[in-house]
C-alpha cells in the first residue's frame, strides 16, 4: 500500500480563511490547496527567492487541509452517494444525515475507495464526521461569530460595529495536507510551512490569527489496481485536452469560484486589489477515467497600471487518487 507524506498544522490559533466576500461574519469553511500552494509561494518571494516562481509552483502538488482529531486522520466524502448502512436502519431513516457528512475516518475511507460497503452504527456518525469509534471523538473545530469595533484614523469619523467568524480548533486536533513533494523540494516546503506557522495563514495575521506548529507524518493509503474513477484530494483546473476526456456527464464533481484579494503580495498596495476569478473542481470530485491528470497553473493578475504588477499564480495542479467505485 501506498505510502504518503503528510504536514500537520498543531496548535492552531483562530483561524478566519477569506470568502472573497466583503464582510467577515463568514469563513470558508475550508483551507484549499490553491491556497496553501500560493501562500508557500508568496512567502518564498519575499525570501528573495522570485526569479522562478512559476517553475516552482507547478514543482510540487498538495492537497487541500483535512482534519485531524488526536491520532486519527479524516478525508473527504466523495461526491455523490456513498455506500454506507447503519446498522439497524432502513436507508430512508439515515439518507440525509449522510448527505451532510463531510470527513470519513482514513481507516473507513481507504475500505470505501477501495469498492467495499461500509457498515456503521449509529454511534459512529457526528455530524460532519464519520468515526472508526465515537466513544473518544471531539469536534476538531467549532466556528464562533465575534462582534468587533472598527476604529477609523479620522478623529471627526464613527467607530463601526462588525461581526467576525473564527474557527477554534480543539488542543488535540489540527489540520493536515498530504503532499508529493520528495528529498529536497520536501524539505524546502517545510520550511516554508514553518515560516508559514510563525506568520500566520488567512485574515488577521496581525493579532495572532492562523499560526501553528509544524509536524511531519505519513498516511497509508490502498493501491487499487483495479480502479475506474480519479478522486481529487486538490482543487483543479484541467487542461483544454483534459477537459475533453473527463466524461463530464458521467462524472460527479462540484465547481467552486476561486478569487479574492491579492493578500499574499510583497507589495502593500497591491493587496487591496481582487485577483481575476477562475473556477475549478472542488476536493471529493470524481471521474470516470484513470489516466494520469495534469492540470494547469493559471494567472490571475489583475489588469492594473503599474509596471511592478507581479503575477498572481494560482495551482490547479491536482492531488488525486485512482478509486473503485461500484455503480451497483
Amino acid at each position: 500500500m501506498p505510502t504518503y507524506n503528510i504536514i500537520k498544522l498543531r496548535h492552531l490559533t483562530p483561524l478566519h480563511v477569506g470568502s472573497g466576500r466583503e464582510y467577515y461574519d463568514f469563513s470558508a469553511s475550508n483551507l484549499h490547496s490553491d491556497t496553501l500552494s500560493a501562500a508557500l509561494t508568496a512567502l518564498r518571494v519575499q525570501q528573495g527567492n522570485a526569479t522562478d516562481t512559476e517553475t516552482f509552483i507547478k514543482s510540487f502538488t498538495i492537497s487541500s487541509a483535512f482534519p485531524f482529531f488526536c491520532n486519527d486522520l479524516f478525508l473527504p466524502k466523495l461526491q455523490g452517494k456513498i455506500k454506507v448502512k447503519i446498522e439497524g436502519k432502513e436507508e430512508k431513516e439515515y439518507r440525509k444525515q449522510l448527505k451532510k457528512l463531510k470527513y470519513i475516518d482514513s481507516s473507513l475511507w481507504n475500505e470505501l475507495v477501495s469498492g467495499m460497503d461500509l457498515n456503521v452504527k449509529r454511534c459512529q456518525l457526528k455530524g460532519d464526521f464519520l468515526v472508526k469509534d465515537g466513544s473518544h471523538f471531539e469536534k476538531p473545530s467549532q466556528s464562533q461569530v465575534n462582534q468587533r469595533v472598527s476604529v477609523p484614523r479620522a478623529d471627526n469619523s464613527n467607530s463601526d460595529p462588525f461581526f467576525f467568524n473564527w474557527t477554534y480548533f480543539n488542543p488535540q486536533a489540527g489540520l493536515y495536507c498530504l503532499t508529493d513533494a520528495k528529498d529536497s523540494l520536501f524539505e524546502e516546503l517545510i520550511a516554508l510551512f514553518k515560516l508559514l506557522g510563525e506568520t500566520g495563514i488567512g485574515t488577521d495575521r496581525n493579532v495572532g490569527g492562523g499560526k501553528f506548529d509544524v509536524e511531519t507524518g505519513e498516511i497509508t493509503l490502498p493501491d487499487i489496481e483495479d480502479a475506474t474513477h480519479s478522486l481529487l484530494l486538490s482543487l483543479y483546473i484541467p487542461t483544454k485536452e483534459e477537459l475533453n476526456r473527463l466524461h463530464l456527464s458521467e462524472s460527479r464533481y462540484e465547481l467552486l469560484l476561486r478569487g479574492g484579494y491579492i493578500a499574499g503580495s510583497s507589495e502593500e498596495r497591491f493587496r487591496h486589489l481582487h485577483k481575476r476569478s477562475v473556477y475549478m473542481f472542488g476536493v471529493g470530485s470524481l471521474f470516470p477515467i484513470t489516466e494520469s491528470l495534469v492540470g494547469e497553473t493559471v494567472n490571475l493578475k489583475p489588469e492594473w497600471n503599474d509596471k511592478q504588477m507581479h503575477s498572481v499564480y494560482r495551482s490547479g495542479n491536482p492531488f488525486y487518487l485512482p478509486v473503485k467505485i461500484s455503480e451497483s
